[in-house]
């Protein structure tokens, strides 16, 4: 019998050895996968070190004209202005916010779900693709991944106790949220509308604390109302012209591509053990003998609340963008990824110790290579045309963009020395004007482009056509602004052709040798 008590008490603790080993090796891989992509930066990334670079007056109007909020720029220029602004560091600003989320995760779930489930919690969001995938970005995503938790822990203690310190808390990652992306207005319209109806529902000193957060939700909205001129103009001149809205089950699809990382099969069994252990975690609950499982919606109040605001901020901003034909893009699914990984590690909580242990095993190996693939991939194929042109080129070259979306990267890949221009307004392209772009390219003639652009371009030096067709309210203009300059300068040099598989952003590059 003590042989037998021994065994068995040996088996167990190894197993339990290893659920922290194998937690502990996720949470590790998470810190350290996030401050190593090395590919040059692509166009939004790009867009934002230019943005950000600037002073607040100028950032402003930098803004105006982007169609963002100014918080992730504000706090991007501060980190530019300490540490520099390559490419590595810039990334490392949101690396640094993608390891801050991993905490704030620990914190927000050893409050419902003890050490063990935190550590659970803690290890998949540090080692999801999406979550490693927008903290080796130069995007707001990390930021915004933070401070949702932020939100969520806040909101939960200011529901517990509602005093002024946590009021002030949730405000305060309230009112940062809202100055980040402007879907965080879905997000507290949802949170006002839960917290009425819970006033309404209620009596007594629960009800005095729904009560007291509307108000400090009402107050969070406070800093968002200066910024509504910006806003107001935004939404008349910018909007989303390089995409469509659209059709509900695309967003559905595209968000469950974000989460596994990407379109290759690896991704795929992410997302699908996400989904799975996201049903598990919400659809069953603790018979009322406590003894094992059943099916029903989960027993734990904080995940069905938490559930309930995740879907209708994701139902009702994906309503709006097919409403007013905007574009939809995967990692606006953010907004719903916080709830994926508290849902995942409560399914994974619910399954017995050596199932937990094989599964969290098998996800993080899976993870790993989605996380593996994608940051192997250069996300712009702008750096291989920067290197032939630099190989190749000489001082004062002209190089042409088209479409302008191409320009911000090839700028910053290529530095000083050439002559830049963009198709269709053949200005410099450090970043992208999108104040009435649709407009703009739709009006847009090759021939006249060409035209004006021969004009200035000097004829002793070579010229280089960085171009693709295929970008939204552009049809086949490049391609015809390409037949427009061999007419007038011969057959161009194709040195570079585009690669979709191997590039997130490809492009192809043609020489016009000045000698011929």
């Amino acid at each position: 019998m003590y042989g037998y008590d021994l065994i068995v008490t040996e088996k167990f603790d190894f197993q339990r050895s290893m659920f922290w080993v194998v937690a502990a090796i996720g949470i590790l891989f998470g810190a350290v996968f996030n401050f190593l992509p090395m590919s040059p930066l692509w166009l939004d990334e790009a867009q934002s070190a230019s943005i950000a670079g600037e002073s607040f007056s100028s950032l402003v109007d930098a803004l105006r004209r982007d169609g963002h909020p100014p918080f992730y720029y504000l706090l991007l220029g501060l980190w530019i202005d300490l540490l520099g602004n390559s490419d590595f560091i810039l990334r490392a600003f949101s690396g640094l916010l993608g390891c801050l989320a991993i905490v704030m995760t620990w914190f927000t779930c050893r409050m419902h779900m003890g050490k063990k489930g935190a550590v659970l919690a803690a290890s998949l969001i540090a080692s999801s693709p999406f979550s490693i995938r927008y903290a080796t970005e130069v995007r707001m995503y990390s930021l915004i991944i933070f401070l949702l938790l932020c939100v969520y822990l806040n909101f939960y203690k200011a529901t517990q106790k509602a005093n002024g310190k946590n009021g002030f808390f949730y405000a305060l990652s309230i009112a940062c949220l809202l100055l980040t992306h402007y879907w965080s207005l879905f997000l507290i319209s949802v949170l006002i509308l839960t917290l009425l109806v819970k006033a309404k529902t209620t009596s007594g000193k629960e009800k005095k604390n729904y009560r007291s957060l509307i108000m400090w939700s009402l107050g969070a909205c406070v800093p968002f109302a200066f910024w509504l001129p910006v806003f107001f103009e935004q939404l008349k001149h910018t909007g989303t012209p390089w995409a469509n809205a659209p059709r509900p089950t695309v967003v559905l699809a595209l968000t469950l591509e974000a989460f596994g990382g990407g379109k290759g099969s690896e991704a795929l069994l992410v997302a699908v053990a996400l989904s799975l252990l996201v049903a598990l975690g919400t659809f069953t609950r603790i018979n009322e003998k406590g003894s094992g499982l059943e099916i029903g919606f989960s027993e734990l109040s904080w995940l069905r609340r938490i559930l309930l605001i995740s879907v209708c901020t994701m139902v009702f901003g994906s309503a709006v963008s097919l409403l007013t034909d905007t574009a939809f893009q995967g990692r606006y699914g953010v907004f719903f990824f916080p709830f994926v990984i508290f849902a995942s590690a409560v399914g994974l909580s619910r399954l017995p110790s050596k199932a937990m242990l094989s599964l969290l095993t098998l996800l993080l190996l899976l993870s790993s290579v989605s996380v593996a693939r994608e940051l192997s991939r250069d996300r712009t194929q702008l750096g291989e045309i920067a290197a032939v042109i630099n190989s190749e080129g000489k001082q004062g070259d002209s190089i042409v963009f088209c479409p302008d979306q191409l320009a911000p990267a090839g700028n910053r890949a290529l530095g000083d020395g050439y002559q830049f221009f963009t198709y269709p307004t053949l200005g410099q392209g450090e970043r992208i004007d999108w104040y009435d772009y649709r407009k703009r390219n739709l009006e847009s003639s090759p021939s006249l482009v060409t035209e004006n652009f021969l004009s200035r371009s000097t004829s002793q030096q070579n010229i280089w056509l960085v171009w693709i067709d295929g970008f939204e309210s552009f049809g086949k203009q490049c391609s015809l602004f390409r037949s427009e300059l061999n007419r007038w300068l011969g057959g161009g040099e194709t040195l570079v052709n585009a690669d979709g598989e191997e590039y997130y952003n490809p492009a192809n590059l043609v020489r016009y040798d000045s000698e011929k």
